[in-house]
Order: structure tokens, then sequence, then C-alpha cells
């Protein structure tokens, strides 16, 4: 690295190490969530993981064959086996931890014994070193550190007690050759430990943040279940009301009606008037302890122009093609509601994701079905929030739960020009008064 590309980092108080931390960190995370979430891929990495172990085997195999039956004067026969039941090791390491570190250690001794006379390092020569370094960094990744730590404790005190056994006279070399063995494979085994436990706890860590981030959004949901609940209950109870009142009324505007009649209605204003206390009661739950909600009358689809205007006000450009008088009239509270929301929602996301975009709010009915349609265009200045990751938005749900809650449905998609689209179909009475 040039130093004018270090010097920045020492500027702005960062050392070069901690930027090389932060960037593998990152890499890290971007590591887990990528396998985490992928289960074929995770698959594909053990095989290939697995099928380097392979290759790595095969390569110490070659390797360590000459060097012991060349430099140490190991017979070839017994050479060739000793190597190749370490390097079987490596790979075998990572499917019978606790079957590759006995074996390894145990070639690994086998082939120091058989060169003990020699005078070049012993009893860990550098190709044995590396291959028994390997593979207890393998097994450290995959068994509890304890575990990992009892196996090179095994092997590190093996050799030490083959050395003062076959080689009693060459204390000082010995003990170096013994001391750097020990601190390699000991700290290759330490960092495999350190990345695997990382990595353990970077993918648990994800695991809990997905587990919350569901919670949130069930939390979320529920909530915006419930205030449409409320919503609903006004309208269903401003209707009901009206029924009580006509029915118990009836009798004194209309005192030509036979007695019959007159006990019929009476039934249903008494029916109607239980229907309001048990959705009183049920509006008491819903509400809890929220003694700040909303009291006012709910909007319906003639709000619509207001919501245009409060947009407008915010900067935005907006064309509103409202559904004519006659036809809003005969929209029922609960779909006009629905609307009013729909359009309240989907303008507030244009505010905050596209300001100073061009809109388009249009209402309409064809037959049985209401159609809200808003569009808006590509921004133009900066958005005002941070775009919401994929599938995480809460807006939406909360559209489409309300088309959802009058039998209609609800499509958002990102439209080509590089804006964004909202279309509800909400089903109309038909004449003579069957729901749609």
């Amino acid at each position: 690295m040039a130093a004018g590309a270090v010097r920045p980092l020492l500027v702005r108080g960062r050392r070069p190490l901690g930027a090389v931390v932060s960037a593998v960190a990152r890499a890290q995370r971007a590591f887990e969530e990528t396998v985490s979430s992928r289960p074929l891929q995770r698959v594909r990495l053990r095989r290939l993981a697995f099928a380097l172990l392979l290759l790595a085997a095969i390569a110490l195999a070659l390797t360590e064959l000459p060097f012991a039956a060349g430099a140490y004067r190991v017979p070839i026969a017994l050479a060739l086996l000793l190597t190749a039941l370490q390097a079987a090791s490596l790979p075998l390491a990572a499917l019978q931890p606790h079957v590759a570190a006995p074996l390894s250690t145990a070639a690994s001794l086998a082939l120091a014994a058989m060169s003990a006379r020699t005078e070049l390092a012993w009893p860990w020569w550098i190709v044995l070193l590396v291959g028994q370094a390997a593979v207890l960094a393998v097994v450290a990744a995959r068994v509890r550190w304890f575990l990992g730590l009892g196996h090179w404790l095994v092997a590190m005190a093996a050799a030490a007690g083959l050395a003062a056994a076959l080689r009693p006279g060459d204390g000082d070399e010995v003990a170096v050759n013994l001391v750097i063995a020990g601190g390699v494979t000991g700290a290759v085994m330490l960092l495999s430990l350190l990345l695997s436990q990382w990595s353990r706890m970077g993918a648990q860590l994800l695991v809990e943040r997905r587990a919350n981030e569901g919670e949130v959004a069930r939390r979320v949901l529920a909530e915006e279940r419930t205030r449409i609940a409320r919503e609903l209950h006004d309208v269903v109870a401003h209707s009901m009301s009206i029924i009580t009142v006509q029915s118990t009324t009836a009798r004194y505007r209309h005192p030509d009606l036979d007695q019959r009649a007159v006990d019929e209605l009476e039934q249903i204003g008494e029916l109607s008037r239980q229907a309001l206390d048990e959705m009183r009661g049920l509006l008491t739950v819903l509400r809890g302890d929220d003694t700040d909600a909303p009291m006012d009358p709910q909007p319906g689809i003639t709000g619509v122009p207001d919501l245009v205007q409060q947009a407008e006000r915010a900067g935005m450009a907006v064309t509103l093609e409202p559904l004519p008088r006659s036809d809003a009239a005969a929209v029922p509270d609960v779909v006009g509601l629905a609307a009013y929301r729909i359009v309240q929602e989907a303008l507030s996301n244009a505010i905050r994701h596209a300001p100073h975009a061009a809109v388009r709010v249009a209402c309409a009915q064809s037959g049985d079905t209401l159609t809200i349609r808003v569009e808006n265009g590509p921004s133009a200045t900066p958005r005002l929030v941070p775009p919401t990751p994929r599938g995480r938005g809460h807006g939406l749900v909360g559209m489409r739960e309300r088309a959802i809650s009058v039998g209609g449905r609800l499509t958002a998609e990102a439209s080509p020009d590089g804006g964004f689209r909202v279309l509800a179909d909400l089903p109309l009475p038909v004449p003579g008064g069957t729901p749609a």
C-alpha cells in the first residue's frame, strides 16, 4: 500500500490493523448471513471445503514421502504407509475428529521413531509439523475447545516422552524443536478455535436477529389489525345504532303497523342493543389502556381530496381523479374507510421515499369493484428516509390488511420508470344489497 493511501487512515486516528479487522468482521457477517440464509449453498460450501482438504492431504503425502524416505531414511514401505495415514487424517478430521487426531499423532511419532538417528531437526521436521498442525486446526474447529486442547496436549506430551526415551543426550536441540512445534501447533489451533467460535456466535446472532425481526413484524401486524378492528367497530356500531333506533321507534312513526310486525321490530331492536353492548365490550378490549384513542368519526372515500391537499402542502405534485359524487355516496362506510387508509399510506410512502415526485391518485368504480390507484414517479430530490430492506416495510402490510378486511386485494410494485405503484380492488355491494 502506498504511503499516500495509509496517511488518511492515520489522520482520522485509525490504524491500518483496525481497518483490516473491521473489513474482516464485515466479510464474516456477510458470509454468515449468506450461508445461513441458503441451505443449498451451505451444502456446497461444505463439499468444497472437504474437497480442499482432500487436495491438501494429497499434497501433504507427496511432499512428506520424499522427506521421510530420503532425508530421514525411513524404510520406503513404512514411509509410504505412515505418510498416507497422516495425510488421510486431514480430511478424516472433518468427519471424525476424535479419530483423526490420535491417528495423526501416532503416524507422526512413528515416523519420528523410525528416524531417531538423524542429525536433522527431530522429532518434528517441517513437513511433519505442518501436517500435524493442519490436523489439529481442523479438529479444533469441529470439537469443543477443551477437547481440542486435550488432543494438543496428548500430542505434545507423547512427542516429549518419545524424545526422552530415544535421544536423552540431545536435550537442548530436541527441547528447542519441541518448544517450536508446541508453539506453532498451539498458535494454529488457537486461531482455528477463535475463528470457529466467531463463526458459531455470528450464526447464533443471525438466528436471534431474524427471530427478533419476525417477532417485530408479527407485533406490527397485530397492532395494525387491532387498529383496523377499532375503526370497523366504529363504522358497524353506527349502522347498528341506526337499526336500533329505527326498529324501536317504528311503532310510533307508523301507527298502522299490525302487532305482529311491531313485535318483530321490537325483537330486532332488542337484538341490536345486545349486539351494541357486546361490541362496546369488544372495543374496550381492543383499546386496552389507550385512553387517547381518537373518538372522531371515521373518514371515507369522500376524504381523499383532503389527503391530496395535505400531500400538496408537503411539496408533492398530485393529480386526483376522484370518484363521482353519485358513486361515492353508494360506497359502504367500511369500504370507504379502507380506500381512505390505502390512499393515505400510499401518499405517505411517496412523500418519504420519492419527495417532490409527481403523483397520480385515481378512484374509479367498475361494476361491483372500487379501484384505487396511486402512482408516483421517480424522486426529484434525495429521499427523506433510507430505503427499507426488501420484505420489511410495515406500511405495505397495513395496506394489504385493509384490502383483505373488506374482501379485496392489493398489489404494490415498482413501476418501469423508477417510481412505485399501488393498486387496490375493493368489492362493492351489487344492486339489491348482496355483497359482491
